[in-house]
């Protein structure tokens, strides 16, 4: 999943840079560099996010483990976050 995310923010990236082109009302393919640029930055940000994401989650995990509580990732799921099966 990590490589398709960081596709997808190198999407938003790059994106994010031809509409401020378009807002500026200046040609989209002005500053072409710029273009790659963005992707290569929105697809760290996005790798970066996913990282990020899976260290709140093992804190919460071990935050609950240390209240007895049951995990509250299940792994092998689509939908990362679900209600442990125990109840809240």
């Amino acid at each position: 999943m990590g490589l398709a995310t960081t596709f997808i923010g190198g999407a938003l990236g790059t994106s994010v840079h031809v509409l401020t082109n378009g807002v500026m009302k200046i040609p989209y393919s002005r500053k072409p560099w710029l273009h790659v640029g963005y992707f290569f930055l929105g697809g760290y940000a996005a790798h970066k996010w996913l990282a990020l994401e899976e260290k709140i989650l093992d804190d919460i995990n071990e935050i609950r483990a240390d209240k007895g509580m049951p995990p509250m990732v299940g792994s092998g799921y689509w939908l990362k976050y679900q209600k442990p099966e125990g109840g809240l």
